[in-house]
């Protein structure tokens, strides 16, 4: 072979073992289609941005001239910490907005993530939002896979949706009445990491002393009284009489559980109606 074939063939050699080049495809949509799905995409952004805007155009000079002529400043300073603090305190105001910012904030995160990941079909269309709402423990996003796409295209991709939306873990589900309709479980809180837990079952004895509580209710429930140790007492020198085939009779003790020791030098305990419960002592 020629020293300079062999020189050639191995340049072609070394460019196609660098990679190879990923070619995505766009489909081709009409630009009142893409400027629909833009305002669906960014609808609370421009609702938003529409309402000050309006406000700002009807009654900013009315605004203004209000708390600055006929107002004094240091009410207009109280009003403005008053509100500011109405937001900031728990209210429903607060937890709606704070519910809205986030669902908005996982939306646009889902589908930078889903462009990352390459969950595109042939055509190059990602999964369709329907929507995110909020949960008590963070947000719910419904997606609508185009077609060619499935849940099995989001296979082990939980840890890395949680990631781009700053969450504590992320799960995935299927509907059960159609293929093509995803849920999308955000994690961000812990409802039972809080170390103290609010019940109703304490609102009986938050009234009562220490020392009361202190005492183990449940064992002087369990305890027999002292009608139930004489009754058994009593039961287990009684004597039964018991008729033989011959005719003749013959007595015979009645077997009754009573307090015994055991080998480990503990006492079984009976309850009233003669069961053992050292185990729950």
């Amino acid at each position: 072979m020629p020293k300079s074939t062999r020189k050639r063939s191995a340049g072609r050699a070394r460019s196609t073992s660098r990679g190879a080049v990923e070619t995505i495809t766009r489909s081709k949509q009409s630009l009142p289609v893409i400027l629909l799905l833009a305002i669906w995409r960014w609808r609370w952004e421009l609702t938003l941005v529409a309402s000050v805007a309006y406000i700002i155009w009807k009654h900013g000079a009315g605004i203004v001239e209000f708390f600055g002529d006929k107002l004094p400043v240091w009410f207009t300073v109280a009003l403005t910490v008053l509100v500011g603090w109405w937001l900031v305190v728990d209210n429903p105001v607060r937890r709606f907005l704070r519910n809205r910012m986030w669902c908005v904030v996982t939306r646009h995160r889902i589908r930078a993530c889903l462009t990352e990941m390459r969950t595109l079909n042939y055509s190059g269309n990602l999964p369709f939002i329907l929507g995110c709402f909020a949960t008590k423990t963070g947000q719910v996003v419904w997606l609508w896979m185009r077609p060619g796409l499935s849940i099995e295209d989001l296979d082990n991709k939980a840890e890395t949706l949680a990631s781009a939306c700053w969450a504590r873990k992320a799960t995935i589900a299927r509907s059960k009445s159609n293929a093509a309709i995803v849920r999308i479980d955000i994690d961000r809180r812990d409802p039972l990491a809080s170390k103290t837990i609010d019940s109703p079952l304490l609102d009986d004895t938050s009234a009562m002393p220490e020392a009361a509580v202190a005492d183990d209710a449940v064992l002087a429930f369990l305890t027999p009284d002292s009608a139930s140790d004489e009754s058994t007492t009593q039961n287990d020198h009684t004597e039964r009489p018991a008729k033989t085939g011959s005719g003749e009779t013959r007595t015979r003790t009645s077997k009754t559980k009573t307090t015994a020791a055991v080998h480990d030098s503990q006492t079984v305990i009976l309850g009233a109606n003669g069961e053992d419960v050292s185990d729950y002592v």
